[in-house]
């Protein structure tokens, strides 16, 4: 999930404060558990966050008045392409409940990719194998590709896909459970 993070020396961890459409307890992760921070993926960066692709002056996003231009945040935009995705492999997708929260990611595997003849735009099968394959959250069905956010079968809403790098993965398996979630 995305937050806003402040590192606290007193309790050696950060202090989590989680953004969502409702109100959120805070969390500390401590430094030892700080493996679960994350910033923006590196590989998808340059498309969520353009306002760090600013000229070498910086004052590109600087309006009237010396006042910031409001720019979409990451968490909120949708990742476009289906660049990059092979049936198989890892991947995230950015997934949210309510319609104002912001995007989180989650992982999965690449079960199937149907892209459209324009190649704008794709169907994908994505697995959840942390789910029991008899699980409603095993296996999803998700259009993607656009700027379009979408309802999600599982309920809330889905962004874009994107590939994931070993690294990456072995990240992720940092957190699924050892056994199966019964759901």
């Amino acid at each position: 999930m995305n937050a806003r993070i402040q590192y606290d020396m007193e309790v050696d961890g950060y202090m989590v404060q989680y953004l969502s459409a409702c109100e959120v307890t805070p969390e500390i992760i401590t430094s030892e558990e700080e493996h679960r921070l994350r910033f923006c993926p590196a590989s998808v960066r340059s498309q969520l966050m353009p306002e760090y692709n600013l000229s070498k002056s910086g004052n590109d996003d600087i309006g009237e008045r010396g006042c910031r231009k409001q720019h979409v945040s990451y968490p909120y935009r949708v990742l476009e392409g289906i660049q990059g995705l092979t049936v198989g492999k890892g991947v995230e997708l950015q997934w949210k409940m309510q319609q104002r929260s912001p995007f989180g990611w989650w992982y999965g595997q690449l079960e199937s990719l149907l892209p459209d003849p324009d190649g704008v735009r794709a169907t994908a099968v994505i697995t959840f194998n942390h789910f029991p394959s008899t699980s409603r959250w095993y296996r999803l069905m998700v259009r993607f590709g656009g700027a379009e956010m979408r309802e999600c079968l599982f309920g809330g809403y889905t962004g874009g896909i994107r590939a994931v790098s070993e690294e990456e993965i072995q990240n992720w398996m940092r957190f699924v459970p050892k056994r199966k979630l019964d759901f």
